[in-house]
């Protein structure tokens, strides 16, 4: 009997149970005292669960709809029911090798011995049935009726707080392998940006098909969530997922072996963060997983700062070198084309063509220069734009799209004027290639919005720059045009006073405006946003457990990238605004105002070139009548500095009456920014306080100019 009762607890059929489990045999329940009776039934019970389950989850592996639930099943059957036959394997020894724990006198075997040995089984064969009929009822084979992998998840963490030691150490073991699964599940779409292959019904991000022919669109479905992952966590997940599949269609088709190895690495990085997981999964853990560890917050610093200081000027002594180095190449450059310059200086600048070889060439020498005269000897700002920055010619190649529809973009249209042609001839920008993980932040997009700032104030530091230079002519500056013959054109100090009043007048402007953009709008605006990328309020961020503040005190909190971006977009917006680039007017009066102070400075100074050969002694008859000419182009050029500037302080008054009461900031709804509100301040009003006073300060010395 004994043998029989161990072949049906290992699930063979025995003659001393029913199919059901039941000791219903007449012949042999008389041979049985009562007490034996009931330790048969509890045996033929625990059998009867054995034969289920092993069938069961054997069943449920093979072909459920989740593979979340075919690993838990795996799990049941390889690890607890395999424990369980080791268990029956361990009692038969003990029988067969006469262990005195479980073999009486006499050598009998009581069945109340055998039965003991199974004790703890009873309430665990129980529940693991449970456990599967929930995931898939029994005597149903249709695979709709099964339960999806977050549920099973839900209800795994939920019954380790039963109160019994060996469910709950057991709840653990399958949660731990159902969250396993879940994160195989999770990886491929924060990796690659691709849907799991298998289970994909079971997967809570969701492919919408599009009537249109559009961009695919994805969704998450709130039902398939882990209790784990908080909706914050999951619109992240979302994000992520998506930004990464529309980066990778984006690149163009062909072999490229270091991208191919740089998306290698980035995966195997990304993916060993995931896999340090511990389990069970913590949801601030998890948070931080899709955060900290693909988009580490000192990542985010070091892109901002190098926007910050290189695209936005925000490090002044880029700006001079970069101009210095620019017209150290452009000079080198006018050795072939002296003579068209000596006839027309204007036409001779615009005819010179610059490759992008030259360009970079004269970005290293500006990054060379930064780093020599860099105290601290070490930059990693400086090093990270040294990598990822280049200077060229706009090209039209492929534009990544939109990162996610969830993210609204705010992006002000940019006035179409272009100001990328004043520092050489062509037309160039200054480009950033973050790559990921840093284009979920910037996108090719904002990349281009933040070359036209650098162009845009560029161009108005150049020409403050530029005249500034000219007072550091001394020659020029000497008086002594009266002894000059009336041939030059420019003999008297009147005629000479002119130009200089237009070029103080022209100086005050731009260095007004730039300070304005620099100071008031460019620095404040940046402060306020790196205050909140790095400082988030303990409110907006995700769930946290005591136990988790504690260990990761020392962590910088951060907002999920989704939330990043969309900040980051208002933030570019706002600077837009405020920056004037959305008024075409204005900037197309500004643009021509620099055009012409090139101009004046141009003909200035080969006037005074003419001058000087003069006043040596080598006047000619060609000599004095390119003289004449120089002046008349140099007195035209003035008239037109003077009107521009005019021109721009009337745009600049009518801005300030048009942008009164809500229209003086950019609005931007902070429930769809990321919680973000764009700092406000700086109005033009205060530009015009500026201007007016040197305004007044001009007329009190006789200059009615601006």
């Amino acid at each position: 009997m004994l043998h029989e009762v161990l072949l049906a607890l290992s699930g063979h059929p025995s003659p001393l149970f029913d199919k059901g489990g039941r000791h219903d045999n007449p012949d042999l329940h008389s041979l049985l005292s009562p007490s034996e009776a009931a330790l048969l039934k509890g045996i033929g019970r625990l059998a009867e669960h054995h034969r289920q389950l092993r069938r069961h989850a054997k069943w449920i592996a093979s072909k459920h709809r989740s593979t979340i639930c075919r690993a838990v099943a795996t799990c049941i059957q390889e690890t607890h029911l395999a424990r369980f036959q080791k268990k029956i394997l361990a009692v038969e020894s003990k029988i067969l090798t006469k262990d005195p724990t479980i073999v009486g006198a006499y050598d009998i075997v009581p069945l109340a011995s055998v039965a003991a040995e199974f004790d703890d089984w009873h309430r665990l064969m129980q529940w693991l049935w449970d456990i599967t009929c929930s995931m898939q009822p029994d005597g149903s084979d249709d695979v709709a009726a099964g339960c999806t992998g977050a549920a099973l998840i839900n209800r795994l963490r939920n019954e380790t707080n039963t109160g019994f030691p060996e469910i709950g150490q057991t709840a653990i073991g399958l949660s731990t392998v159902a969250e396993v699964a879940w994160l195989r599940q999770l990886s491929p779409w924060l990796v690659y940006g691709k849907l799991p292959i298998h289970s994909t019904v079971d997967f809570f991000v969701k492919l919408e098909a599009t009537s249109n022919g559009g961009q695919p669109a994805f969704t998450k479905d709130k039902d398939l969530l882990p209790c784990f992952v908080s909706p914050a966590t999951a619109s992240s997940i979302l994000f992520v997922g998506k930004s990464v599949r529309q980066a990778g269609s984006a690149v163009p088709q062909g072999p490229n072996l270091y991208r191919g190895n740089i998306d290698q690495q980035l995966a195997a990085t990304h993916l060993e963060k995931l896999s340090s997981l511990p389990l069970p999964i913590n949801p601030a853990q998890l948070s931080r997983a899709v955060s900290a560890h693909l988009l580490p917050m000192g990542d985010i610093t070091c892109l901002l700062t190098c926007l910050r200081r290189y695209f936005l000027l925000g490090h002044g002594e880029f700006a001079t070198v970069l101009i210095d180095e620019a017209e150290r190449l452009v000079t080198g450059r006018q050795q072939g084309t002296s003579r068209l310059l000596q006839q027309d200086p204007v036409k001779g600048l615009q005819s010179l063509s610059i490759k992008d070889p030259e360009l970079n060439q004269t970005l290293t020498s500006t990054w060379k220069v930064l780093a020599r005269d860099d105290e601290l000897g070490s930059d990693d700002t400086l090093d990270f734009a040294r990598k990822h920055t280049t200077l060229e010619t706009p090209k039209t190649d492929f534009k990544r799209p939109t990162s996610a529809d969830g993210v609204r973009n705010y992006s002000q249209t940019i006035s179409p004027v272009e100001f990328g042609d004043l520092l050489f001839p062509t037309t160039t920008m200054l480009h950033l290639d973050a790559g990921p993980p840093l284009d979920l932040l910037v996108s090719t997009q904002d990349v281009r919005n933040y070359a036209k700032f650098h162009s845009y104030i560029l161009g108005i530091r150049r020409a403050q720059y530029k005249l500034a230079n000219l007072w550091r002519r001394t020659s020029s500056r000497r008086g002594d045009t009266g002894k000059r013959k009336p041939s030059s054109g420019l003999s008297t100090k009147h005629d000479m006073r002119k130009i200089w009043a237009t070029s103080s007048a022209a100086l005050f402007l731009v260095s007004e405006t730039a300070a304005y953009f620099e100071g008031d709008i460019v620095r404040e605006s940046c402060d306020h946003f790196e205050q909140w990328v790095k400082h988030p309020v303990a409110g907006e961020d995700t769930e946290l457990s005591a136990s988790s503040v504690h260990s990761k005190a020392t962590e910088v909190a951060q907002r999920d990238p989704e939330t990043l971006a969309a900040a980051h977009r208002a933030f570019l917006a706002a600077l837009t605004y405020a920056l004037l680039l959305t008024d075409s007017q204005y900037t197309r009066e500004l643009r021509s105002l620099l055009g012409n102070i090139d101009a004046l400075i141009a003909f200035f100074n080969r006037f005074l070139d003419i001058q000087q050969k003069a006043d040596v002694g080598s006047e000619s008859s060609y000599t004095t009548a390119e003289q004449q000419k120089m002046a008349l182009e140099l007195d035209r050029a003035r008239k037109k500095v003077d009107s521009d500037s005019r021109s721009v302080v009337n745009r600049l008054r009518q801005l300030d009456r048009d942008r009164l009461g809500s229209q003086r900031y950019l609005h931007v709804p902070v429930q769809e920014s990321g919680g973000f509100e764009p700092w406000k301040g700086g109005g033009v009003d205060r530009l015009l306080m500026k201007l007016e006073f040197g305004r007044m300060r001009d007329e009190e010395m006789g200059w009615d100019v601006v």
